[in-house]
């Protein structure tokens, strides 16, 4: 079964925006454990496997789990509260609060495109269509 036009744009989309996702996580572990002297093993740790976590649940929406979608949204909505807050409230020069930009944008992003977007609806439906065939 051959993609049409919109479900390409909803897969190559869904590719980029889940490795954007994966450079953000990415960037906040090195960045949270370069600040301190020492590497906390047990944070290290959690944030390892919130990032293994995020993997699979990338994966699983790639391949058309509606609960993983749900779920995705609920976490990356809850992320964006949470940069928000923190653009906000903490008290740190603008140069500084440039990775909560970052990450409001591409939370943003990602919340509009798995949960509004027609291309990606197409491309999820497609994923769908092809494992009913298998």
């Amino acid at each position: 079964m051959e993609m049409n036009y919109l479900e390409k744009i909803g897969r190559k989309q869904t590719i980029l925006i889940s490795i954007s996702i994966l450079l953000v996580s990415l960037h906040a572990i090195y960045f949270y454990n370069s600040v301190f002297r020492e590497t906390n093993t047990q944070k290290l740790l959690q944030q390892i496997i919130r990032f293994l976590f995020t993997v699979g649940l990338l994966i699983l929406v790639y391949k058309g789990k509606k609960w993983a979608r749900i779920v995705l949204v609920i976490l990356f909505s809850i992320a964006l509260l949470g940069a928000f807050f923190g653009l906000f409230f903490t008290q740190q020069t603008m140069i500084n609060k440039i990775p909560l930009i970052v990450m409001i944008f591409v939370y943003s992003v990602s919340i509009f495109h798995f949960g509004l977007s027609k291309s990606f609806k197409a491309f999820f439906l497609y994923q769908n269509r092809k494992k009913d065939l298998f």
